[in-house]
């Protein structure tokens, strides 16, 4: 339509001007310090780049050792992270280090790429698991007891310098259950950990619970994560000096700077890691990581789909990665605070935002697949059910998916804003130009509508302790990713929506109260706008967890987007797609999802060094 062709124009003008802005107040100091970095260029990409993208080749050689991996920690994300006790904290910036020098009872297998444009394309596949600190394990028939065998040749880094041990586990987990903000799936599946000897570790299950792989014992979005006594019981080793059985070896961390690790050379996966140390810098500026990466000082990063073209352009001979958007995250809620107390509020908000729009604007590397975002699942394929593309599948309830400005007009009238409504979006700019873009986007999508949002992106230590957890005013809402490592849609269901999550996304009452756990025995409350309330999401989130056969549950997945469809208690945003891009002497790049690339992936890199 005529009014969506302009606000679209609008928005990319604003996006260009800010685009030529950054370039011409070139780097930061803080940039300049950590890359050693003098000036830029300017910007030569566009639509109209063409430079090719080369997937990573093994030669005849095989693997050399030595050399350090170099490149921002998470990419034009990158920020200092507050803590590196991955146990105590929600945060990406400590859960995706954790993965460099801790271990996980289980890891997962990088899947096949696929290509997309002349591009390898990563999907959202966590469905081979493979031994980490298990050698092997064995379920039984009715799937709630999982007996792990630990592997004898697996130890904790100097100055430990000892094996690890099932009772190690045993008191890793039980410090995760009692103080992990990321307790909750693991407290409502497992009914008792239990070290049979010091290399037997049995896990019993309350109910079977059909994702327990992925979601307990190989998750990387919060753990538990396989940490010593010594480390957990010493606050200083556990926020700042990690101490693990990973991969990588722990050396420094200089705030605002470089996270630096040397290999393990006792892994038990050895001669693996092949380089000799990884180095994670600590600026998401994205002129420092271009240039760095121009110039051959970094060896890899994350990349943006935003600035994907200008990549391609700037790297022609770098190898690039695509693949669908694994972030989920949109606009979040407090349910004791007006307006989005008013379910119809939340419908028109959905409802004004367009998301193909947003896609098409965004997405420059086109691999954002089939569910780019739209519903509360679609970063996996197998589960997802398209809204928009296939409505009739869908059901009813896709209308609030799909972009009606006059229909949300009608919802605000009738919930009591004729006129539109005022709104604050907070946020934080931590995530980066990438997903600022999307907050924009949905900004400018929802406007039409009478939604006039402005938004905040304010300091992330204070967003994090109290945005993230539902504490929100009248006419607030957050905006933000929330979640960056889901492994299964069970991951989203219970971590940022389940009462019983001690981290979930959203806040109840119209005092500063945010995120706290409801005891499971307490649901569902009685009139309560909150998911607490809702008995028939309750039941059947429950079912779908207790499901077994893959393809009855994947029907019971796609039952709950529908139904979620209508209570928008959050409303997802656009998932545009990811990239990464290497240096063309980086070999062997068996990239997997999420937060586990320390342990699933750089181990395996090697470096063919003249």
């Amino acid at each position: 339509m005529a009014s969506e062709s302009r606000y679209w124009t609008r928005f990319w003008r604003k996006r260009l001007s800010r685009r030529r802005l950054m370039q011409a107040t070139g780097i930061s100091a803080a940039g300049l310090a950590v890359a050693g970095v003098v000036g830029c260029d300017d910007d030569n990409g566009g639509p109209g780049a063409t430079a090719t993208a080369p997937a990573a080749t093994a030669t005849e050689a095989g693997p050399k050792m030595g050399g350090t991996l170099t490149g921002p920690l998470v990419g034009l994300s990158t920020g200092n992270p507050p803590s590196l006790d991955a146990t105590r904290q929600t945060t990406f910036l400590a859960q995706i280090p954790a993965a460099y020098h801790y271990s996980r009872l289980v890891k997962f297998v990088p899947p096949t790429p696929q290509e997309v444009n002349g591009v390898p394309s990563i999907p959202i596949d966590f469905s081979n698991v493979e031994g980490d600190a298990a050698e092997s394990w064995e379920i039984t028939d009715d799937g709630t007891v999982f007996t792990f065998k630990i592997r004898d040749n697996l130890m904790f880094h100097p100055p430990l310098s000892r094996p690890v041990t099932a009772q190690d586990i045993v008191a890793a987990i039980d410090v995760f259950a009692a103080e992990s903000p990321n307790r909750g799936n693991w407290l409502s599946q497992v009914e008792s950990v239990e070290a049979t000897d010091d290399k037997t570790l049995v896990i019993t299950l309350r109910q079977p619970f059909g994702p327990a792989m992925q979601v307990l014992f190989g998750n990387t979005d919060g753990g538990p994560w396989i940490v010593p006594t010594e480390v957990l019981e010493d606050e200083a080793a556990s926020n700042t000096a990690p101490i693990g059985s990973g991969p990588w070896i722990f050396e420094s961390w200089e705030p605002d700077v470089v996270i630096k690790w040397r290999r393990n050379p006792e892994h038990y996966d050895a001669p693996k890691p092949y380089v000799d140390a990884l180095e994670a810098t600590l600026s998401g500026d994205p002129e420092v990581i271009i240039q760095n990466l121009v110039q051959g000082n970094f060896t890899n990063s994350l990349w943006s789909a935003e600035i994907w073209e200008r990549g391609l352009s700037e790297m022609p001979n770098g190898q690039f990665f695509t693949g669908p958007e694994q972030v989920w995250g949109g606009a979040y809620f407090n349910f004791g605070r007006p307006p989005f107390n008013d379910k119809r509020v939340r419908q028109a908000l959905s409802m004004s935002v367009d998301r193909p729009g947003i896609l098409g604007a965004l997405d420059q590397p086109g691999a954002a697949g089939g569910g780019g975002g739209l519903t509360h699942v679609a970063q996996f394929a197998n589960f997802y059910v398209d809204p928009i593309n296939d409505a009739a599948t869908f059901g009813d309830n896709a209308k609030y998916f799909t972009r009606d400005v006059e229909g949300a007009k009608a919802l605000l009238a009738e919930a009591g804003f004729p006129n539109g409504v005022d709104l604050t979006a907070q946020s934080s700019s931590i995530y980066g130009p990438g997903f600022g873009a999307q907050m924009e986007a949905f900004a400018a999508s929802a406007k039409e509508a009478g939604f006039r949002i402005q938004i905040n992106q304010g300091e992330y230590g204070g967003y994090i302790s109290t945005t993230f957890f539902g504490v929100l005013g009248d006419n607030e809402m957050g905006l933000a990713p929330l979640m960056g490592s889901p492994m299964d849609p069970h991951n989203i269901f219970f971590t940022i929506f389940h009462p019983s999550s001690a981290r979930h996304n959203w806040g109840l009452t119209a005092d500063v109260e945010g995120s706290h756990p409801t005891d499971p025995g307490d649901l569902p409350i009685a009139d309560s706008p909150s998911p607490a309330g809702d008995a028939a999401l309750l039941d059947l989130w429950n079912k779908q967890a207790a499901e077994t056969d893959f393809d009855t549950r994947v029907e019971l997945v796609r039952d709950v987007q529908r139904m979620m469809a209508e209570s928008m208690y959050l409303v997802p945003w656009t998932g545009v797609s990811t990239a990464s891009i290497f240096q063309p002497n980086v070999k062997n790049v068996q990239l997997i999802r999420g937060y586990g690339y320390g342990s699933e992936t750089a181990p395996g890199l090697w470096l063919d060094q003249a």
